[in-house]
């Protein structure tokens, strides 16, 4: 009679069998067997609660790899800690162009300088799990490349969280605060309050304030009052305007006229600017040192100067003998 197996074995085999069926499936279904990857790690700054292994590394939005390790390095030298991020690209997940860079991590070399960095996203907002986002930093300082010493893996740089960063702002804001000499600005502003209020509470302010409003009063009843007196003062202005250009008009049809006349009067006095100049020609030639009527004029002139010595001597003799005229000279000379 053959032996009866034991159920014992019967359970081992079957156990095994369905480990190694679970193992396949994990593995082939993952794909992970066959896929080729390349390692990087990655420093977060701050906090990464959140981000487990298995995360997704996506970039721009695509899945390209995944989290494979966290670890937490502690330097005994100066007891600082470090926590590198190991992940994975799935080089199926990204299809080139062209000829890739022979040297390895030249491609994500030039990546990097080109801007892209790697940052922690919120996958969801209920579990707060989070995920690795690689994209195109503009504005992130150019970088270059290198290998970590910790795990001899090429190290992709970071940035912060848009939380981070409002967290750094703040807290630099809070720390330039800090510096400031709080005691003495509360004190200084306490004392311009209160001179502030010295101020405005003043008699003199009242008082201007009083003699303000009472100027306004006035500006009011005086711009009321010239309102009123703007309409006639311009209906008088257009009246005035009209008249001004009546005479306007006027003036310009007197104009040609009065241009004639003085072009007449223009004619008029040169033709007499021309005479006279004849007639001093004329006279200079007549008062000429060797003319005919220059002689006779001088001998008129000494016949006249003779004829006048003549008449003062008689008019000297009659001065002295008057009677000389009713009895004649010689009775006035014997009287």
């Amino acid at each position: 009679m053959s032996k009866q197996a034991s159920p014992t074995i019967i359970g081992g085999f079957v156990v095994g069998a369905v480990a190694l069926v679970v193992a396949g499936v994990l593995i082939f279904g993952s794909g992970k067997f066959f896929t080729e990857t390349v390692p990087a790690v990655m420093y977060f700054q701050g906090d990464i609660k959140g981000l487990q292994i298995g995360a997704s590394l996506d970039f721009q939005g695509v899945q390209i790899g995944a989290v494979t390790d966290i670890k937490t390095v502690l330097d005994t030298k100066d007891f600082t800690t470090r926590i590198p991020v190991i992940v994975e690209f799935a080089r199926n997940k990204i299809e080139t162009v062209g000829p890739l860079p022979e040297e390895r991590g030249a491609a994500i070399q030039i990546l990097v300088e080109r801007g892209m960095r790697a940052q922690l996203q919120l996958e969801s907002m209920v579990t707060g799990q989070l995920f690795v986002q690689l994209d195109f930093h503009p504005e992130a300082p150019p970088k270059q490349i290198t290998i970590d010493p910790l795990t001899n893996l090429q190290e992709i740089p970071t940035v912060p969280t848009a939380f981070q960063q409002v967290q750094q702002t703040v807290r630099k804001a809070l720390e330039k605060i800090g510096e400031l000499p709080l005691e003495e600005i509360v004190t200084e502003l306490h004392g311009t309050l209160q001179g502030i209020d010295r101020l405005v509470n003043a008699p003199e302010v009242l008082d201007a304030v009083r003699t303000l409003k009472t100027a306004l009063t006035d500006t009011q009843q005086l711009v009321r009052n010239i309102d009123s007196r703007v309409a006639p003062l311009a209906s008088s202005v257009t009246s005035t305007m009209g008249d001004i250009s009546k005479l306007a008009k006027n003036v310009d049809s007197q104009v040609p006229p009065l241009m004639t006349n003085l072009k007449d009067m223009v004619t008029a006095t040169r033709g007499a600017l021309e005479q006279t100049q004849e007639t001093l020609t004329s006279v200079n030639g007549l008062a000429a040192p060797n003319s005919p009527v220059r002689y006779e004029l001088v001998k008129t002139l000494q016949d006249l100067s003779e004829a006048a010595r003549a008449l003062r001597v008689l008019a000297d003799y009659l001065n002295r003998y008057p009677n000389t005229v009713v009895f004649g000279r010689s009775d006035a000379g014997s009287q």
